[in-house]
């Protein structure tokens, strides 16, 4: 453990020391030597913290027979010196450090931290004394330089690649515990939250090879080796919140992540084992793979809302209409309901508006990015959820069903995960059928009700936009599918209008074909759960129990098997009728 202690500064010979732990003693040391024309880092911390890092006179043989006696020595009064750096920046007036540390004072040190990775990179060959007790307090003192300072672009962009080159061009190989995954990490994240433009700052990034850098460093802790838990936890979050945060900005991943460019292949170096993760990083490899997966998903080129959203395949909102031959065009305000042209946006105005300003306040990036999910997904699988619809359909609206909770960690947004799987139903047995399916539908459908979990036959022909007077059951020129779905607990409904040309079903036979496939298929769901409970229940099943272990599993082995042949054959049963109709 490292002295505590705060070293005391004098500001200039035969004055009394101050004490830099404090906001008066902070700010009495920079108004110093502000007045004597210093600047506060360069001329006096720095050439001392220099002294005791670089050794050039000394050979490794020679440094390595005094390591012992002197490094715990030194790395104490290193460790004093950025601590006493870290207390200015921290406890001083913000306005009297803005003022005394300008930009170039800020450029010398960001390039003594390049010196410093340099020495942590190569310290287990030339004994460089740079412990990690050190560099924690380095990162610390970036973080204040970078949150107290109006930093210009240009000065990190300076400080980035110069980390970046050093990385790169590195012929030492860092050792597991020399803090230079560390020492990359931090730093990359710290002047990513700097920048107040989320897809600027991602550019930023990928432009210096920071990002490359710090993947191809993964194989060394980006997290401290020796600190607390509650840090390291924190820390953690930290690094997780960063990679999801620029899986998020779709605009610009298609430029930093395309074929043959640095970022992805580190990334693809990663994800195929070329380059292994060390333990304290594997937390991540989770959202790398999330963020390629949402990569090859096609909806980081260009704004996913003009690719998806803005497309034909929905109907008009006033006249219903259909035509694959034009774009519609959306509400300006709240850019969710579409018009085969101005006279039908025109006519609906007088009933849209009074839903238009509140779908517009709760319509967030997320929930555009929601929509182009969900059409990318029901255009990709139309022929299969066209199948379903038929087999399911009963003259009214349907409900597909996108199911993500059986994706990876609920960490991660669902949309990185693998594709939901998705169930159709008739639009009244899904609202009313189960209390914890019909709330997903709330959100959209917002101003009737909020979050009720029961839809009445008055809130279907609303939702419907029927008279009040109409069966809910009415066919019309077009059937409405209705998309549910949960990202990351916010509920998300999204109507889609399907031609029922399109559908081309025997109304009569589909209706006699499910009503045999519905009989069979729930014996089938209950052979799957009898069987899936044999093993639980077996201590109350009087037939065996009182017989041996081996005996029980011989048992259950038998029940399972019998069990398995009956599902197969009402399985094949199935397959059967749905290739006949």
């Amino acid at each position: 453990m490292k002295n505590q202690s705060v070293l005391q500064l004098t500001t200039v010979p035969g004055r009394p020391p101050v004490n830099v732990a404090t906001q008066k003693g902070a700010n009495a040391y920079l108004r110093q030597l502000r007045k004597d024309g210093q600047p506060p880092f360069s001329t006096t911390l720095l050439v001392t913290i220099n002294q005791y890092i670089h050794k050039p006179e000394e050979s490794i043989k020679e440094r390595w027979r005094s390591k012992t006696n002197r490094d715990n020595i030194d790395s104490n009064i290193l460790y004093g010196l950025y601590l006493s750096m870290r207390n200015i920046c921290t406890n001083a007036s913000i306005d009297l450090l803005c003022e005394v540390v300008t930009d170039t004072e800020l450029r010398i040190i960001f390039n003594h931290l390049v010196s410093l990775l340099k020495c942590a990179i190569s310290r287990e060959n030339k004994g460089v004394i740079i412990d990690e007790a050190c560099l924690n307090e380095v990162m610390i003192l970036i973080f204040n330089l970078i949150k107290d300072q109006n930093i210009t672009d240009s000065t990190i962009q300076s400080y980035l690649k110069s980390l970046a080159s050093v990385a790169k061009e590195a012929t030492d190989v860092p050792s597991h515990d020399s803090g230079v995954g560390y020492f990359l990490c931090f730093s990359m994240i710290e002047c990513f939250k700097n920048q107040k433009n989320f897809d600027k700052a991602l550019m930023m990034m990928h432009k210096t090879g920071i990002l490359e850098q710090v993947l191809r460093h993964i194989h060394l802790p980006w997290t401290p080796i020796a600190n607390n838990n509650k840090i390291l936890a924190e820390l953690k979050n930290r690094i997780r919140f960063f990679f999801i945060t620029i899986a998020s900005c779709t605009i610009s991943l298609s430029s930093i992540f395309k074929a043959g460019s640095p970022s992805r292949d580190a990334l693809v170096d990663i994800l195929e084992g070329r380059i292994k993760p060390c333990a304290e990083n594997e937390h991540v490899i989770e959202i790398l793979e999330a963020l390629k997966k949402f990569l090859d998903m096609g909806l980081t080129s260009g704004n996913p809302d003009d690719k998806y959203i803005s497309r034909s395949s929905f109907c008009c909102t006033k006249c219903k209409e259909v035509d694959h031959s034009r774009k519609l065009l959306f509400c300006g305000n709240c850019k969710h309901f579409g018009y085969c042209s101005r006279e039908c946006q025109v006519a609906d105005w007088k009933d849209h508006k009074q839903t238009c300003k509140s779908i517009s306040s709760t319509l967030t990036k997320n929930s555009r990015r929601c929509e182009a999910i969900v059409t990318k997904f029901v255009t990709e699988h139309r022929n299969s959820i066209y199948e379903a619809m038929r087999k399911c359909y009963d003259g009214g609206d349907l409900v597909l069903d996108l199911n993500f909770s059986n994706q990876s960690s609920p960490a991660l947004p669902p949309a990185f995960r693998n594709p939901p799987e998705f169930e159709v139903f008739p639009a009244d047995i899904f609202w009313n059928r189960d209390k914890d399916k019909a709330p997903a539908g709330h959100w959209f459908f917002e101003d009737l009700g909020g979050g009720r979990t029961h839809f009445t036959d008055e809130d279907i022909k609303k939702m419907r936009g029927l008279d009040s007077k109409s069966d809910v059951s009415t066919r019309t020129s077009h059937l409405d599918l209705y998309v549910f779905m949960k990202l990351s607990d916010v509920p998300y409904a999204h109507p889609v209008s399907v031609s029922k040309v399109a559908m081309k079903p025997d109304f009569n036979e589909i209706e006699e074909r499910r009503k045999s496939e519905s009989y069979l298929q729930g014996r089938l769901n209950y052979i799957q759960r009898y069987s899936d409970q044999i093993a639980a229940s077996l201590s109350e099943n009087p037939d065996v129990k009182d017989i041996s272990a081996p005996e029980k599993e011989e048992w259950v082995k038998k029940r399972r098997e019998e069990f398995g042949k009956l599902y197969d054959t009402i399985q094949d049963m199935l397959h059967e009728k749905i290739i006949d109709n």
